[in-house]
């Protein structure tokens, strides 16, 4: 919990009952006896399983019993995981404004992040992308995200949990390789582990360089999407070329941003047109025009 030592203010854990987040609740509460602080935790209750109610009732039960208020957020079931993850952030941001808590505290460990990583490998994300979980992010109104334990193999979160006897539950679908976290736990993580040992450990290290190259390549991306000169553009390297088109035309596939990518860089003088995601791109001997409405 040292990462946390510049975290002022209350802290909201967000545990569901598992040995990642039950090991991140109890190592909190050792911590505010040592520096005092706020310390709340929060259930999310999708109602997707019978045993969730069970599991949640386990939270609760020993919070009361260390005085930690336990709150618990009732959603809909999903009708996907992304809008799962949507609606948990919304419903810890608000218990987070509604008890004053600045920080939210998740327990993502580093076989979360390796996943995290992977899936980005494989949907072609660039450097943002493939740096993984950030250990901060904002959730806005003050209110911030923090994980302690993306450099923590998660495997020392659930000895402290069983060393502690903390009271959690494994979820089943977290193993199910039906999902993609769980044929990379199952099938892929082994492979690589056998390839070479350490591989995960290398990974998130090195998501440390990929954000870091990320937030550089960001800052010139911001300063040539708006420019409209196409010598500019030809000038620039590819892939800052790609990071720039992605902020000017927004929410378009790399796939889609590619041809146009290069037509910026070739020699052809003649006008050319580009879809985009709202509307169309122009490259002119001379320009870079839009994206304009269809």
């Amino acid at each position: 919990m040292r990462r946390l030592g510049a975290a002022n203010g209350g802290w909201l854990v967000a545990v569901s009952g598992g040995p990642d987040s039950f090991a991140l609740l109890d190592l909190a509460h050792r911590s505010v006896h040592r520096t005092p602080r706020t310390l709340h935790a929060v259930t999310v209750q999708h109602h997707l399983r019978a045993e969730a109610e069970n599991e949640l009732m386990a939270v609760r039960a020993w919070c009361e019993a260390r005085d930690i208020p336990h709150h618990r957020q009732d959603l809909e079931p999903p009708v996907n995981p992304a809008a799962a993850r949507r609606a948990r952030y919304h419903a810890l941001h608000t218990v987070a404004t509604e008890q004053n808590l600045p920080h939210v505290l998740l327990g993502h460990h580093a076989d979360d992040q390796v996943e995290s990583i992977l899936l980005a490998l494989v949907r072609g994300a660039g450097p943002k992308g493939l740096g993984g979980m950030r250990d901060r992010r904002n959730l806005g109104g003050g209110i911030q995200v923090v994980r302690p334990f993306l450099e923590t193999p998660g495997q020392l979160l659930r000895d402290h949990a069983l060393e502690h006897q903390l009271p959690f539950h494994d979820e089943p679908g977290n193993l199910d390789p039906q999902s993609a976290r769980g044929r990379i736990r199952t099938l892929i993580r082994p492979q690589l582990e056998s390839l070479r040992q350490g591989s995960g450990m290398a990974m998130v290290n090195n998501g440390a360089l990929m954000q870091a190259a990320g937030q550089a390549l960001q800052a010139r991306a911001k300063k040539l999407a708006p420019r409209e000169e196409r010598e500019v553009w030809r000038r620039a390297s590819e892939g800052l070329r790609l990071a720039a088109l992605q902020l000017r035309a927004p929410n378009t596939p790399n796939t889609q941003l590619r041809p146009l990518c290069r037509a910026l860089a070739d020699q052809e003088d003649r006008p050319r047109r580009f879809a985009v995601q709202g509307g169309m791109m122009e490259v002119t001997a001379r320009a870079v025009l839009g994206p304009k409405p269809l």
